[in-house]
């Protein structure tokens, strides 16, 4: 089965406190093999950077392979 993660971006920041936005996600295989699948793409003040989060249990994602 594969690991699950949510790809984020860091849209804006308030008062000391990141606001987070998911982009798409990263799946890792068994095998080590990893893909990507971006629902959207920042845009205006991103850096380019994003961060890989592992997905918490209660969340699924329909595998597309």
């Amino acid at each position: 089965m594969s690991k699950i993660f949510d790809l984020l971006w860091k849209k804006s920041e308030n008062e000391g406190k990141a606001q987070w936005e998911r982009v798409g996600v990263m799946l890792v295989k068994d095998d080590g093999k990893k893909s990507m699948k971006f629902d959207v793409m920042p845009v205006g003040q991103w850096d380019g950077w994003l961060v890989v989060s592992e997905r918490k249990a209660k969340e699924k994602v329909k595998e597309a392979f």
